[in-house]
């Protein structure tokens, strides 16, 4: 399975849960369909077609935290645009300004494995990441958080029946089961595995995540892969 490993890291990030849009807070790493939306900023696919050409439907994502997972937590000045005349100034006796509580990862770094790509979007993104030219501004979540992209591998992705841990998140499949190393943090998070072009998710998965980011999970009965010298479970 052809697998594009990248890294991608910036000052801040924000992957907002779905369940708490008054004061927004982050999961600690990019669901899958986040990183569509990445791979498609480096390519130049647009958000209305990002989905239909990288496959949504096929395309395998692996995620790795390589550092620890630090929250910052701060209030965001917001401008409500409806009490705003075309140059966003103030309209009489509005107060278009509010600020809400935010929740932010500071200094996020991750490790993206994308397998099963269509093979051109699979090319155009191998040369994109080789050359270091993305086509649109690479973010982490929202646009304010702007962020760097670096290639590291292409390899072929093959099934280790052997392993017993993973470096990456690791989502949970019907028996799987976890062994806690005490004395770490973990998380344990729902989130959004498949997305399609309508922004409809089509499936949720459970999924583990150790936020220390310096040891693997280690796992009993879970779906595994060999990428190089990297044990990874993919979504």
């Amino acid at each position: 399975m052809r697998t594009i490993v990248f890294d991608i890291k910036g000052p801040y990030g924000h992957f907002r849960k779905p369940y708490a849009p008054a004061s927004p807070v982050t999961y600690p790493f990019p669901p899958p369909p986040t990183v569509l939306g990445m791979i498609g900023a480096i390519i130049g696919l647009g958000k209305e077609e990002y989905h239909e050409a990288l496959g949504w439907e096929t395309i395998r994502i692996g995620i790795r935290l390589l550092s620890p997972v630090s929250v910052y937590r701060t209030a965001v000045n917001l401008l409500n645009t409806k009490n705003t005349d075309k140059y966003f100034r103030p309209r009489a006796e509005k107060n278009p300004r509010i600020q809400i509580p935010y929740e932010f990862l500071r200094e996020p770094a991750f490790r993206i494995y994308a397998a099963d790509l269509p093979e051109s979007e699979a090319d155009k993104l191998a040369d994109a990441l080789r050359t270091g030219q993305t086509v649109f501004t690479p973010s982490l979540g929202l646009a304010q958080c702007l962020a760097e992209v670096e290639f590291v591998a292409e390899a072929d992705a093959e099934i280790n029946a052997d392993a017993e841990s993973t470096a990456s998140v690791i989502p949970l499949e019907e028996g799987t089961k976890i062994l806690y190393d005490p004395g770490h943090r973990y998380e344990r998070v729902r989130v959004a595995a498949v997305m399609d072009p309508e922004r409809i998710v089509r499936k949720y998965r459970e999924a583990v995540v150790a936020l220390d980011a310096d040891r693997p999970v280690h796992a009993e009965d879970a779906s595994i892969f060999r990428i190089e010298n990297e044990n990874i479970a993919f979504f």
